[in-house]
């Protein structure tokens, strides 16, 4: 974390929140809840609970390597779900790779 950012508890709760509301659509896990595993939840507390004095998140770029099967594509959606309708930015841009 950059000297003068801050973690912002209200911040990470929101974006935890968020994705948490949301359901599997697919497969095994289809209609249930999307519920973080504790590596998934840090990922998206630092990515989106500490911010710069002007308010802006620190990072506004991440690069998360996750192995086979372990839900970076429903992560991924997750968070482009957040960015696009849930973080009040009007016309969002959001931009996704994966390999």
């Amino acid at each position: 974390m950059a000297e003068d950012s801050k973690y912002n508890k209200k911040a990470a709760d929101y974006a935890v929140s968020f994705i948490e509301c949301l359901s599997h659509t697919k497969g095994t896990w289809a209609g249930k809840k999307f519920e973080l595993l504790d590596w998934q939840e840090q990922i998206i507390r630092d990515l989106f609970g500490i911010l710069k004095p002007n308010g802006y998140r620190q990072f506004n770029t991440a690069y998360i390597e996750i192995p086979k099967k372990n839900g970076k594509s429903e992560l991924a959606a997750a968070v482009a779900l957040l960015l696009t309708c849930g973080d009040g930015e009007e016309r969002a841009e959001v931009y996704g790779c994966a390999a």
